[in-house]
Protein backbone atom coordinates (compact mmCIF):
# COMPACT_ATOMS: atom_id res chain seq x y z
CA UNK A 1 0.00 0.00 0.00
CA UNK A 2 0.83 3.57 -0.64
CA UNK A 3 2.23 5.89 2.03
CA UNK A 4 -0.79 8.40 1.76
CA UNK A 5 -0.49 11.88 2.73
CA UNK A 6 -2.13 14.21 5.17
CA UNK A 7 -2.72 17.69 3.61
CA UNK A 8 0.26 19.01 6.19
CA UNK A 9 3.68 18.84 4.87
CA UNK A 10 6.20 16.27 5.69
CA UNK A 11 8.20 19.25 7.09
CA UNK A 12 5.49 20.33 9.29
CA UNK A 13 4.59 17.05 10.38
CA UNK A 14 8.22 16.46 11.89
CA UNK A 15 8.08 19.76 12.85
CA UNK A 16 4.56 19.00 15.20
CA UNK A 17 6.31 15.87 16.37
CA UNK A 18 9.59 17.32 17.50
CA UNK A 19 7.47 20.53 18.96
CA UNK A 20 5.73 18.47 20.97
CA UNK A 21 7.76 16.06 22.38
CA UNK A 22 11.14 15.62 23.93
CA UNK A 23 14.14 15.40 21.01
CA UNK A 24 15.50 12.17 23.31
CA UNK A 25 12.32 10.50 23.49
CA UNK A 26 12.21 10.73 19.66
CA UNK A 27 15.80 10.21 18.65
CA UNK A 28 17.93 9.88 21.77
CA UNK A 29 21.10 11.36 20.66
CA UNK A 30 19.66 14.38 19.32
CA UNK A 31 20.28 17.30 21.00
CA UNK A 32 19.14 20.41 19.36
CA UNK A 33 16.67 23.34 18.91
CA UNK A 34 13.48 23.46 16.27
CA UNK A 35 12.21 26.26 14.31
CA UNK A 36 11.10 27.08 10.91
CA UNK A 37 10.96 29.47 8.13
CA UNK A 38 7.93 30.39 5.56
CA UNK A 39 8.78 30.71 1.94
CA UNK A 40 6.35 31.11 -0.84
CA UNK A 41 3.66 29.14 1.44
CA UNK A 42 6.59 26.42 1.96
CA UNK A 43 7.43 24.89 5.47
CA UNK A 44 11.16 24.96 6.19
CA UNK A 45 11.52 22.65 9.84
CA UNK A 46 14.75 23.73 10.87
CA UNK A 47 17.16 22.66 13.34
CA UNK A 48 19.49 24.63 15.40
CA UNK A 49 23.10 24.25 17.30
CA UNK A 50 24.71 26.29 19.61
CA UNK A 51 28.18 24.57 20.74
CA UNK A 52 29.66 21.04 20.69
CA UNK A 53 27.81 18.67 22.91
CA UNK A 54 27.07 15.12 22.12
CA UNK A 55 24.62 15.25 19.21
CA UNK A 56 23.67 13.26 16.48
CA UNK A 57 25.27 13.68 13.05
CA UNK A 58 22.07 14.88 11.32
CA UNK A 59 22.31 18.07 13.38
CA UNK A 60 25.53 18.07 14.26
CA UNK A 61 28.73 18.96 11.88
CA UNK A 62 31.17 18.01 14.58
CA UNK A 63 29.49 14.36 15.65
CA UNK A 64 29.89 13.84 11.64
CA UNK A 65 33.18 14.53 11.37
CA UNK A 66 35.23 13.78 14.62
CA UNK A 67 32.94 11.19 16.42
CA UNK A 68 32.59 8.98 13.04
CA UNK A 69 36.59 9.21 12.56
CA UNK A 70 37.12 8.05 16.04
CA UNK A 71 35.09 5.15 15.47
CA UNK A 72 37.10 4.29 12.40
CA UNK A 73 40.52 4.30 14.83
CA UNK A 74 39.79 0.45 16.00
CA UNK A 75 40.11 -0.81 12.18
CA UNK A 76 43.85 0.50 12.38
CA UNK A 77 46.02 -2.29 12.87
CA UNK A 78 49.27 -0.65 13.37
CA UNK A 79 49.60 0.95 17.06
CA UNK A 80 51.74 3.60 15.68
CA UNK A 81 49.39 4.50 12.51
CA UNK A 82 46.27 4.46 15.49
CA UNK A 83 48.20 6.74 17.62
CA UNK A 84 49.68 9.60 15.08
CA UNK A 85 45.63 8.87 13.77
CA UNK A 86 44.36 9.81 17.54
CA UNK A 87 46.62 12.87 17.66
CA UNK A 88 45.59 14.17 14.05
CA UNK A 89 41.88 13.71 15.07
CA UNK A 90 42.29 15.44 18.59
CA UNK A 91 44.19 18.53 16.88
CA UNK A 92 41.30 18.85 14.36
CA UNK A 93 38.77 18.48 16.73
CA UNK A 94 40.04 21.00 18.53
CA UNK A 95 40.56 23.37 16.01
CA UNK A 96 36.60 22.95 15.36
CA UNK A 97 36.10 23.61 18.60
CA UNK A 98 37.82 27.00 18.50
CA UNK A 99 36.14 28.14 15.01
CA UNK A 100 32.95 27.10 16.54
CA UNK A 101 31.70 24.77 14.30
CA UNK A 102 28.46 23.43 15.64
CA UNK A 103 26.90 26.80 15.59
CA UNK A 104 25.17 26.39 12.82
CA UNK A 105 21.49 25.58 11.86
CA UNK A 106 20.72 23.45 9.02
CA UNK A 107 18.10 24.69 6.87
CA UNK A 108 15.09 21.92 6.17
CA UNK A 109 16.82 19.06 8.29
CA UNK A 110 14.07 15.90 8.32
CA UNK A 111 16.77 14.10 10.77
CA UNK A 112 17.62 11.40 8.44
CA UNK A 113 20.61 10.03 7.19
CA UNK A 114 19.47 10.47 3.80
CA UNK A 115 17.61 14.36 3.45
CA UNK A 116 15.37 15.23 0.82
CA UNK A 117 13.27 18.08 -0.58
CA UNK A 118 10.10 18.96 -1.64
CA UNK A 119 9.31 19.96 -5.38
CA UNK A 120 9.03 23.30 -4.39
CA UNK A 121 12.66 23.17 -3.12
CA UNK A 122 13.77 23.42 -7.82
CA UNK A 123 11.93 27.07 -7.86
CA UNK A 124 11.92 27.76 -3.72
CA UNK A 125 13.34 31.53 -4.00
CA UNK A 126 16.63 29.97 -1.66
CA UNK A 127 17.86 33.57 -1.37
CA UNK A 128 14.97 35.18 0.58
CA UNK A 129 15.18 31.89 3.25
CA UNK A 130 18.70 32.66 3.64
CA UNK A 131 18.33 36.26 4.29
CA UNK A 132 15.83 35.51 7.15
CA UNK A 133 17.50 32.40 8.46
CA UNK A 134 20.63 35.21 8.93
CA UNK A 135 18.68 37.67 10.36
CA UNK A 136 17.21 35.69 13.19
CA UNK A 137 20.39 33.65 14.01
CA UNK A 138 23.43 35.96 12.43
CA UNK A 139 25.61 34.25 14.23
CA UNK A 140 25.27 30.56 12.93
CA UNK A 141 26.22 29.20 9.63
CA UNK A 142 23.88 27.69 7.05
CA UNK A 143 23.68 24.29 6.11
CA UNK A 144 21.91 22.45 3.53
CA UNK A 145 22.23 18.61 3.63
CA UNK A 146 22.25 15.69 1.26
CA UNK A 147 21.62 17.56 -1.93
CA UNK A 148 23.07 15.80 -5.79
CA UNK A 149 22.80 16.63 -9.20
CA UNK A 150 20.33 13.83 -10.01
CA UNK A 151 17.69 14.56 -7.68
CA UNK A 152 18.14 18.62 -6.58
CA UNK A 153 20.15 20.10 -10.23
CA UNK A 154 18.40 23.20 -9.87
CA UNK A 155 19.11 23.58 -6.02
CA UNK A 156 22.40 22.40 -6.39
CA UNK A 157 23.26 24.62 -9.32
CA UNK A 158 21.61 27.79 -7.16
CA UNK A 159 23.55 27.07 -4.14
CA UNK A 160 26.77 26.46 -6.13
CA UNK A 161 26.40 30.03 -7.92
CA UNK A 162 25.28 32.17 -5.17
CA UNK A 163 28.08 31.49 -2.06
CA UNK A 164 27.20 28.73 -0.83
CA UNK A 165 30.12 26.37 -0.43
CA UNK A 166 29.88 22.79 -1.20
CA UNK A 167 31.65 19.47 0.93
CA UNK A 168 31.03 16.31 -0.37
CA UNK A 169 29.41 14.20 2.50
CA UNK A 170 29.52 10.77 1.08
CA UNK A 171 28.58 8.57 -1.80
CA UNK A 172 24.78 7.39 -1.97
CA UNK A 173 23.67 5.02 -4.68
CA UNK A 174 20.57 5.85 -6.96
CA UNK A 175 17.98 3.34 -8.23
CA UNK A 176 16.29 5.29 -10.90
CA UNK A 177 15.86 3.04 -14.16
CA UNK A 178 13.72 0.34 -13.72
CA UNK A 179 14.62 -1.55 -16.92
CA UNK A 180 18.23 -1.92 -15.73
CA UNK A 181 17.56 -3.00 -12.30
CA UNK A 182 15.02 -5.48 -13.63
CA UNK A 183 17.27 -7.12 -16.18
CA UNK A 184 20.43 -7.56 -14.13
CA UNK A 185 21.24 -11.23 -13.19
CA UNK A 186 21.52 -10.29 -9.45
CA UNK A 187 17.56 -8.48 -9.34
CA UNK A 188 16.53 -12.11 -11.24
CA UNK A 189 18.17 -14.07 -8.39
CA UNK A 190 16.97 -11.46 -5.82
CA UNK A 191 13.27 -11.87 -6.49
CA UNK A 192 13.49 -15.50 -5.87
CA UNK A 193 13.92 -14.41 -2.11
CA UNK A 194 9.97 -13.17 -1.88
CA UNK A 195 8.67 -16.38 -2.65
CA UNK A 196 10.62 -18.02 -0.19
CA UNK A 197 7.79 -19.97 1.85
CA UNK A 198 9.93 -19.73 5.03
CA UNK A 199 9.79 -15.97 5.23
CA UNK A 200 7.11 -13.55 4.97
CA UNK A 201 7.12 -9.52 5.11
CA UNK A 202 4.75 -8.16 7.27
CA UNK A 203 3.58 -4.50 7.87
CA UNK A 204 3.69 -3.10 10.81
CA UNK A 205 0.81 -1.41 12.21
CA UNK A 206 0.66 1.28 14.48
CA UNK A 207 -1.26 0.02 17.00
CA UNK A 208 1.01 -2.76 17.55
CA UNK A 209 3.28 -1.59 20.28
CA UNK A 210 5.88 -4.38 20.61
CA UNK A 211 6.04 -4.81 16.88
CA UNK A 212 7.69 -1.12 17.33
CA UNK A 213 9.90 -2.33 19.82
CA UNK A 214 11.49 -4.93 17.91
CA UNK A 215 11.81 -2.81 14.95
CA UNK A 216 14.18 -0.36 17.60
CA UNK A 217 16.12 -3.14 18.69
CA UNK A 218 17.06 -4.91 15.12
CA UNK A 219 17.76 -1.32 13.52
CA UNK A 220 20.12 -0.77 16.49
CA UNK A 221 21.53 -4.57 15.98
CA UNK A 222 22.68 -2.87 12.63
CA UNK A 223 23.65 0.80 12.85
CA UNK A 224 24.11 1.21 16.44
CA UNK A 225 26.28 -2.47 17.65
CA UNK A 226 27.61 -3.12 14.24
CA UNK A 227 28.20 0.18 12.76
CA UNK A 228 28.51 3.33 15.36
CA UNK A 229 26.51 4.50 18.25
CA UNK A 230 26.59 7.70 17.05
CA UNK A 231 24.26 6.91 14.00
CA UNK A 232 20.94 8.30 14.21
CA UNK A 233 19.29 6.47 17.46
CA UNK A 234 15.93 6.16 16.52
CA UNK A 235 13.30 5.34 19.78
CA UNK A 236 9.95 3.09 20.05
CA UNK A 237 8.07 6.10 19.98
CA UNK A 238 9.05 7.98 17.35
CA UNK A 239 8.75 5.14 14.50
CA UNK A 240 5.51 4.72 15.82
CA UNK A 241 4.41 8.64 15.55
CA UNK A 242 6.02 8.38 11.65
CA UNK A 243 4.10 5.38 11.22
CA UNK A 244 0.46 7.14 12.70
CA UNK A 245 1.43 10.07 10.84
CA UNK A 246 2.04 8.28 7.35
CA UNK A 247 5.54 9.73 7.32
CA UNK A 248 7.07 5.92 7.02
CA UNK A 249 5.92 2.79 6.09
CA UNK A 250 7.52 -0.12 8.35
CA UNK A 251 7.87 -4.05 7.36
CA UNK A 252 9.12 -6.79 9.65
CA UNK A 253 10.23 -9.92 8.29
CA UNK A 254 9.18 -12.90 9.76
CA UNK A 255 10.73 -16.38 9.98
CA UNK A 256 7.60 -18.43 10.23
CA UNK A 257 9.96 -21.43 11.37
CA UNK A 258 10.53 -19.62 14.66
CA UNK A 259 7.83 -17.31 14.35
CA UNK A 260 10.37 -14.53 15.12
CA UNK A 261 10.56 -11.26 13.50
CA UNK A 262 14.60 -11.19 12.21
CA UNK A 263 15.08 -8.29 10.19
CA UNK A 264 13.39 -4.70 9.23
CA UNK A 265 12.81 -2.21 6.32
CA UNK A 266 10.99 1.19 6.79
CA UNK A 267 10.51 2.93 3.82
CA UNK A 268 9.66 7.17 3.63
CA UNK A 269 8.98 9.02 0.78
CA UNK A 270 8.57 12.52 -0.77
CA UNK A 271 8.00 14.26 -4.61
CA UNK A 272 8.36 10.62 -5.80
CA UNK A 273 11.81 9.90 -4.05
CA UNK A 274 11.92 7.48 -1.52
CA UNK A 275 14.64 6.61 0.74
CA UNK A 276 14.88 3.91 3.06
CA UNK A 277 15.92 5.23 6.77
CA UNK A 278 15.63 1.99 8.80
CA UNK A 279 17.07 -1.67 8.17
CA UNK A 280 18.13 -4.06 10.45
CA UNK A 281 17.99 -7.50 11.07
CA UNK A 282 18.97 -10.69 13.87
CA UNK A 283 23.18 -10.89 13.49
CA UNK A 284 22.35 -14.17 14.71
CA UNK A 285 21.92 -15.54 11.52
CA UNK A 286 24.23 -16.58 9.02
CA UNK A 287 25.03 -15.43 5.14
CA UNK A 288 23.27 -18.08 4.07
CA UNK A 289 20.07 -17.10 5.26
CA UNK A 290 20.29 -13.99 3.24
CA UNK A 291 18.60 -11.62 5.30
CA UNK A 292 20.05 -8.53 4.20
CA UNK A 293 19.55 -9.71 0.19
CA UNK A 294 15.23 -9.95 1.35
CA UNK A 295 15.17 -7.01 3.00
CA UNK A 296 16.93 -4.72 0.19
CA UNK A 297 15.18 -6.69 -2.38
CA UNK A 298 11.54 -5.80 -0.84
CA UNK A 299 12.38 -1.89 -0.62
CA UNK A 300 13.79 -1.95 -4.22
CA UNK A 301 10.74 -3.39 -5.30
CA UNK A 302 8.75 -1.42 -2.83
CA UNK A 303 10.10 1.65 -5.08
CA UNK A 304 10.19 0.30 -8.25
CA UNK A 305 6.66 -0.79 -8.45
CA UNK A 306 5.42 2.68 -7.71
CA UNK A 307 7.51 4.79 -10.59
CA UNK A 308 9.92 6.59 -7.60
CA UNK A 309 13.16 7.43 -7.65
CA UNK A 310 15.17 5.33 -4.65
CA UNK A 311 17.96 6.98 -2.89
CA UNK A 312 19.58 3.97 -1.41
CA UNK A 313 21.78 5.57 0.88
CA UNK A 314 25.47 5.12 1.16
CA UNK A 315 27.63 1.51 2.12
CA UNK A 316 27.33 -2.03 0.17
CA UNK A 317 28.65 -0.06 -2.55
CA UNK A 318 28.99 -3.46 -4.89
CA UNK A 319 26.20 -4.86 -4.19
CA UNK A 320 23.99 -2.26 -5.01
CA UNK A 321 26.11 -1.35 -8.55
CA UNK A 322 25.49 -5.02 -8.71
CA UNK A 323 21.66 -4.73 -8.83
CA UNK A 324 21.44 -1.36 -11.34
CA UNK A 325 22.87 1.33 -8.92
CA UNK A 326 24.48 4.73 -10.04
CA UNK A 327 26.85 6.21 -7.75
CA UNK A 328 26.70 10.18 -7.00
CA UNK A 329 28.25 12.45 -4.84
CA UNK A 330 26.32 14.01 -2.12
CA UNK A 331 27.07 17.25 -1.14
CA UNK A 332 26.25 19.56 2.38
CA UNK A 333 26.54 23.21 1.33
CA UNK A 334 27.04 25.77 3.67
CA UNK A 335 26.82 29.74 4.25
CA UNK A 336 29.42 31.32 6.28
CA UNK A 337 30.38 34.56 4.39
CA UNK A 338 28.42 36.73 6.76
CA UNK A 339 30.43 34.92 9.73
CA UNK A 340 34.07 36.30 11.23
CA UNK A 341 37.20 35.09 9.59
CA UNK A 342 37.98 32.75 12.58
CA UNK A 343 34.40 31.32 12.76
CA UNK A 344 35.19 30.50 8.13
CA UNK A 345 38.57 29.15 8.82
CA UNK A 346 37.45 26.09 9.81
CA UNK A 347 34.42 25.55 7.19
CA UNK A 348 37.11 26.49 4.41
CA UNK A 349 39.58 23.77 5.24
CA UNK A 350 36.67 21.47 5.47
CA UNK A 351 35.53 22.35 2.02
CA UNK A 352 39.73 21.96 0.95
CA UNK A 353 40.04 18.62 2.30
CA UNK A 354 36.45 17.65 0.95
CA UNK A 355 37.68 18.87 -2.58
CA UNK A 356 41.01 17.62 -3.42
CA UNK A 357 41.18 14.50 -0.93
CA UNK A 358 37.76 13.08 0.17
CA UNK A 359 36.17 13.27 -3.00
CA UNK A 360 38.69 11.80 -5.19
CA UNK A 361 39.10 8.87 -2.37
CA UNK A 362 35.32 7.95 -2.70
CA UNK A 363 35.79 8.20 -6.51
CA UNK A 364 38.60 5.74 -6.78
CA UNK A 365 38.18 3.44 -3.59
CA UNK A 366 34.22 3.17 -5.17
CA UNK A 367 33.18 3.26 -1.52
Amino acid sequence: MELKRLQMSYSKKNYKLFTTNKSVDLIKNLNTKFDFYKIENEFIITTVTDGVKPNSYVASPYALLINYSEDELVKVESKLQRGFSHLLIKTFASFLRYTQIDKAQTLNNYMLSTNFFSKKWESLDVKALEEKAIERYPEHALIIRSVNTTQNPKLFKHLSQNGWMSIVSRQVYIFDDKERWRKHRNTINDKKLLTDKRFEFCKVLVEDVKAFERVEALYGFLYLEKYSEHNIQFTAKYLQLLVEVKLLDLYLLRDKVTMDYVGVVGMTEEAKVITVPIVGYDMCYGQEDALYRRLMIFSISYAMERDCLLNLSSGAPQFKTLRGARAELEYMFVKVKHLSFRRRMGWYLIAFLSKYFYAPLLKRLKL
